[in-house]
């Protein structure tokens, strides 16, 4: 792992920090290219990406803080200004909530935005998550002998000497841009062009992904053997499903399922 870089003088640059940087300058380019398909001017990518970055950090350290609070309230002001810490779906619904405002505000069909929203999600989660294995901020999973484990000794949230675990930050950086590319293919295609559609299979999509790598991250169990992010991701399929078939029940003009 490399939590650190190089410092510039006593300046750490940090992987995870880099990745974000990569993330944001891709984010906007990908953005840009299907804000322009779905007829929205791409201009609006940066503040759409930049406003969607910021936000989605933000919350995903809201929710680390809130469901670990117990565990770090000794050392608050260091957990909220740590290189580890963030909970993916706090800050995605957080990011969603911003843009659906910015929408409002620039007076942009939200449906337009959100069905512009997956492949550029996919890519940034991609990249996030490259971050998240540089830094080695215990994003890993389970113990494992197999030949795919990794150590990460020289983590934030080091593992132990001589374990191994899966390396679950690859595996969902790998998925995450297939589903990227498939996004990209299917926004192309006239097939898939009601309002809502490409946003919700895009949901479906990154919700199975979560829902079964969980099964092999380290998480708190609740009831049924699942963590947080395994209902997590049934809620949100399940939304995904519904704006799919809403879509598909609605054969008449755009402002019938514009919102």
């Amino acid at each position: 792992m490399i939590p650190v870089i190089f410092n510039i003088g006593p300046i750490p640059i940090n992987s995870f920090g880099l990745m974000i940087a990569l993330m944001f300058l891709a984010s906007i380019y990908l953005l840009a290219s299907s804000l322009k398909f779905n007829e929205i001017d791409p201009k609006y990518s940066e503040i759409f990406v930049f406003a969607g970055v910021v936000s989605g950090l933000l919350g995903a350290r809201i929710w680390f803080i809130i469901e670990n609070y117990s565990l770090i309230k000794d050392d608050l002001f260091g957990a909220v200004f740590s290189g580890a810490g963030f909970t993916f779906y706090g800050g995605f619904v957080l990011a969603l909530l911003v843009l659906f405002l910015l929408c409002r505000f620039y007076k942009i069909p939200s449906y337009k935005l959100y069905d512009s929203l997956g492949p550029t999600l996919a890519l940034g989660y991609a990249i996030g998550r490259l971050g998240c294995q540089l830094s080695g901020d215990g994003d890993y999973g389970i113990e494992t002998d197999t030949f795919i484990g990794m150590s990460y000794l020289t983590g934030i949230v080091p593992t132990p000497p001589g374990v191994n675990v899966y390396p679950t930050p690859l595996f969902e950086s790998a998925i995450s841009l297939v589903i990227c590319f498939y996004l990209l293919n299917i926004e192309r295609t006239s097939k898939w062009q009601m309002p809502w559609q490409r946003f919700g299979f895009y949901l479906i999509l990154i919700s199975i992904e979560r829902f079964f790598i969980e099964f092999i991250r380290v998480k708190e169990r609740y009831a049924f053997g699942l963590s947080e992010a395994h209902y997590f991701s049934m809620l949100f399929a399940a939304i995904g499903l519904y704006l799919v078939l809403r879509s598909h029940k609605h054969n008449g003009p755009l402002n019938e399922v514009a919102v």
